[in-house]
């Protein structure tokens, strides 16, 4: 493995953190001193209070942001006596607070967890007087980089992200230096905003009335472009009839939403801001950002019933009919694979898939346990409990061969999580043609993924298989599955994990890597065993985990590398308590197909264009054992 650490290494900048779950001396010490700073030569510090761990930490970052400051209202909890170097108490339970809107960038602001008082969570957060000095000039600064990247940014998604954090740091820039083109950056903005929204296009695609349910019968099947291409990873809210949902999600051009009643027209709000990802990245942005005005254009007037779209009931499971109402751009998105022909029956499998489809839809009785196998049935469960899942459009299914497995992709499904998070997703039951029962299910990649897959010049075959590994792969980090990553990870695999700071959702310890300071990563590498314990903790304090890929750049070995395979993704991380956006490369090794095993493993925060899946390739050396 020399040659090939020695390569790893050269491209990344590796820093270790050690968890601590206690307080340290060193803790105690810096504390003391920055709270008897009390003339703030040395320090500007806040202290929080609240409930947990993250509330009062919002509280300490709030109450240092309002330091002389104009003050706005966010939903927070309320701060009181908020002067600099001050205590900042917050009334458990109370969600109205004031924050700053001038001059409250913050940079390499430390954090240290207090003992409890008047059992209450107490978080200290200070920053070194020259940080604090300088935070107009490194304002500036942080708004050109954001304007600069929406400018090489591809997606309309992170377009308007970039921008509407620029203009969120704008709203707290005291000048009026910043020009973009000729023209002032605030209207710069506003501008390419407004031509980005007016190029998204939503429209409802169909519709099914379910008289059965009395408090939301009507279900709105809705297709989502950009510029005539399907849209992915963007969030929308909409006014169900009863009250405001946030939070819904689109993949591949498609989103679902549920009504109580269906007027002529209603309204669905893009999500400029992604204040999830803004939390983990940026928390000055994400204090600012619930005070920011909704952008001309984020809000689009949807026509309920367009021509050729009539809201029909919920199809008749025993009828063993689906019928389609995918859009024409949504079916071209689509990967286009060849049906399986005769001799194999494919009613048997339709049979199947309506069944499971009526069951998790509560449109029937029907025993659906028969059709599984033990350990598919068991992810099928996870599924079923966890995401609460409904239809997201009418299903067509798509039967095609793989060995002994009949491959169905797919069950467009929308998975429902707490916290009001929902996600669009595509779910592959793989059954065996022998048994005629499920022996895996996955969720499938997203379009543009597969697409990039199945245009490499490669057999059929390895195609496929590649796509079932990176579902089977996916799907075990959304479902949590510690015994597949256990088996698919090699025991001497290169591990290099990157996380991007955070704060602690834990209420029993905080540790030092989840502290957010400056928004960027920190890379360390891991043995299996190491990475495999952090990761089993990890999944404990999550509720949901939700991991997309795109961007996908794969390649694969020839000869004496064959059946080695690169893949390098962009990776969408989304969960109740964390969310990151990052380059994920793996090395695979598929020698032995029913065995495959990760040989490295690579996370960054951004992509380095040294760093390719070709030239992962090209540098790797296959052996009998491994990889080198």
């Amino acid at each position: 493995m020399k040659r090939y650490i020695t390569f790893i290494l050269y491209y990344f900048s590796v820093f270790s953190l050690s968890a601590q779950s206690m307080m340290t001396v060193e803790d105690l010490r810096t504390s003391n001193i920055v709270q008897s700073d009390r003339d703030m030569e040395r320090y500007v510090w806040a202290i929080g209070y609240g409930y947990d761990i993250e509330s009062a930490d919002q509280s300490a970052l709030n109450a240092l942001s309002q330091t002389s400051m104009v003050r706005t209202t966010v939903v927070d909890n309320k701060i009181e006596n908020v002067v600099s170097g001050d205590t900042a108490r917050s009334t458990v339970g109370t969600k109205v607070s004031s924050v700053a809107t001038a001059s409250i960038y913050m940079e390499n602001v430390k954090r240290i967890v207090l003992q409890d008082a008047d059992n209450q969570k107490r978080v200290l957060r200070y920053m070194t007087r020259a940080d604090w000095d300088n935070r107009e000039s490194k304002l500036k600064d942080k708004i050109m980089q954001y304007i600069d990247n929406g400018q090489m940014m591809n997606s309309p998604e992170d377009i308007l992200r970039c921008y509407s954090w620029a203009h969120a740091l704008l709203r707290s820039y005291s000048k009026e230096d910043i020009v973009v083109e000729g023209i002032s950056a605030r209207q710069w903005l506003l501008t390419k905003m407004r031509e980005v929204l007016d190029d998204i296009k939503i429209a409802v695609i169909g519709a099914e009335q379910n008289k059965d349910n009395k408090n939301y019968p009507f279900k709105l099947y809705l297709d989502f472009t950009y510029k005539s291409d399907p849209l992915s990873n963007i969030t929308f809210g909409y006014f169900d009839g009863s009250g405001m949902v946030d939070g819904e999600s689109v993949k591949d051009g498609r989103g679902m939403v549920s009504m109580k009643k269906l007027p002529d027209t209603f309204n669905i709000t893009i999500d400029c801001n992604m204040i999830d990802l803004a939390r983990q990245l940026d928390p000055t942005v994400a204090v600012l950002l619930p005070t920011a005005p909704v952008f001309e254009g984020s809000v689009k007037s949807i026509e309920t019933t367009p021509k050729g779209v009539k809201p029909r009931e919920t199809f008749d499971s025993s009828s063993e009919k689906v019928v389609s109402a995918v859009s024409e751009s949504l079916a071209k998105s689509e990967s286009s694979y060849a049906a399986v022909e005769a001799p194999l029956n494919t009613e048997a499998y339709t049979k199947i898939m309506t069944d499971l489809v009526a069951s998790f839809s509560k449109l029937s009785n029907i025993d659906t346990r028969k059709y599984f196998t033990d350990s598919a049935w068991e992810d099928y469960q996870k599924i079923v409990v966890e995401g609460n899942p409904t239809v997201a459009r009418t299903p067509e299914w798509k039967f095609m061969k793989l060995d002994t497995l009949v491959l169905c992709r797919a069950v467009p499904l929308k998975l429902k999580f707490s916290g009001n998070k929902s996600f669009v997703e595509d779910v592959v039951f793989r059954i065996n043609a022998n048994t005629n029962k499920v022996e895996s299910v996955a969720y499938k990649l997203s379009a543009k993924t597969e697409k990039e897959i199945m245009e490499k010049e490669w057999d059929e075959r390895d195609r496929l298989t590649l796509i079932t590994f990176l579902e089977d792969y996916r799907t075990a980090y959304c479902l949590r599955d510690m015994s597949y990553i256990r088996k698919v990870f090699s025991d001497d695999a290169y591990i290099i994990v990157g996380k991007v700071l955070q704060q602690s959702k834990k209420k029993y310890d905080d540790k030092t890597e989840l502290i957010n300071t400056d928004g960027k990563a920190v890379y360390t590498r891991l043995s299996k065993k190491e990475y495999l314990t952090n990761l089993q903790k990890s999944f404990a304090s999550k509720e949901f985990v939700n991991i997309r890929f795109e961007e996908c750049d794969v390649e694969k070995g020839y000869n004496a590398k064959a059946g080695i395979y690169a893949v390098q993704v962009r990776q969408l991380y989304y969960s109740n308590n964390y969310a990151d956006d990052g380059i994920l490369t793996l090395a695979i090794d598929m020698r032995k197909e029913a065995n495959p095993l990760v040989r490295v493993r690579v996370w960054q925060q951004q992509r380095d264009v040294d760093y390719t899946a070709e030239q992962m390739i090209e540098r790797t050396v296959s052996t009998d054992s491994g990889i080198n």
